[in-house]
């Protein structure tokens, strides 16, 4: 074996053993601490009460969860994966999407039960103070108008119509 050969071996070695390395010490780092229950953003900004009433159901349903988010994604690499082929046709995009509206349809289905099996946990003015949540998407602020913490407005707000 070459001189050149031996030492690019030594360098792959090296180079896995190190990826090894990083993978068993993220996953010992990672170890006390536990990922986010599914729907934890959608109970980030609700009150600590209803929080700990919620988080029992959640954990309950954490496996369905995850399973049906699971699906959407595997349903929108393939819808990705579709639309970058050369030669689309259009059943195969009808397909595609189909698939995608029934594990997003699917996926939906669920949070709406767990939805309902919290809300029905909850005593009535712990409903009103979640209920708000219920129409936030992730990542969007609303005001206490738009049905914030005053109760108020629970109806999701549309925007303006636009002129042409």
């Amino acid at each position: 074996m070459s001189h050149r050969a031996l030492i690019g071996l030594v360098v792959v070695s090296i180079a896995l053993n190190l990826l090894l390395a990083g993978l068993i010490g993220g996953h010992m780092l990672r170890e006390g601490r536990h990922s986010p229950p599914p729907l934890a953003w959608a109970f980030k900004e609700v009150p600590k009460g209803v929080r700990e009433k919620a988080r029992p159901i959640l954990r309950e349903h954490s496996r369905q969860v995850i399973a049906a988010r699971r699906d959407v994604r595997q349903s929108e690499r393939a819808l990705r994966k579709l639309l970058q082929s050369e030669n689309l046709s259009r059943e195969e995009l009808e397909v595609g999407l189909a698939d995608m509206r029934r594990s997003t349809a699917d996926y939906h289905e669920l949070i709406h039960e767990v939805g309902i099996d919290v809300l029905l946990s909850l005593d009535p003015k712990q409903r009103m103070k979640a209920a708000p949540y219920l129409f936030k998407q992730p990542g969007r602020q609303r005001s206490a108008k738009q049905g914030g913490q005053d109760g108020g407005g629970m109806r999701p707000q549309r925007p303006p119509a636009q002129e042409n």
